[in-house]
């Protein structure tokens, strides 16, 4: 129960601090200073858009936890999307699957630990294991980035 409770603990924390980032971020307007700066990047190309959200959201999955990392990213990316047409849908969806790679991927994938846990495996081992898993993940990732009808074919 200790180890639970300080688990949450850590968890609320983290979400408490990504929540407190997003706040400041929309109160201070940088959420429209990084659309604006997104949009000039990107010259409106989604392509682009998507590669540079898919690159990123990777690297914070490595190392945030999937709500931290939602907490913080939706604020930065949804208005850039919603400014160049890009369905919402798509977007969370292409956000959540960039996250889920993060609870496998070293070097602090979650699942990898309950996983070593439960096989009671060293952390070098499995993540050998979960190379064919990754190289799948990310074929399903650019096939929702860049196939939008892959995101939204249930959206009625």
């Amino acid at each position: 129960m200790i180890d639970s409770c300080s688990t949450t603990a850590t968890v609320m924390f983290i979400t408490m601090g990504a929540t407190l980032f997003a706040y400041v971020l929309t109160r201070a307007r940088l959420d429209l200073t990084i659309k604006d700066f997104m949009l000039t990047v990107t010259n409106g190309n989604w392509i682009v858009f998507f590669i540079i959200v898919n690159i990123v959201l990777l690297i914070a999955g490595c190392f945030l936890d999937s709500t931290s990392a939602l907490y913080i990213f939706t604020p930065l990316f949804a208005p850039v999307a919603a400014a160049m047409g890009i369905s919402p849908i798509h977007l969370g969806v292409v956000m959540i699957v960039n996250l889920a790679i993060g609870l496998f991927t070293p070097p602090v994938g979650v699942n990898l630990y309950v996983a070593c846990g439960i096989g009671d495996i060293k952390i070098e081992e499995i993540s050998k294991g979960i190379i064919p898993c990754l190289v799948a993940e990310l074929l399903v990732l650019l096939l929702c980035t860049y196939v939008p009808f892959v995101s939204t074919m249930f959206v009625s």
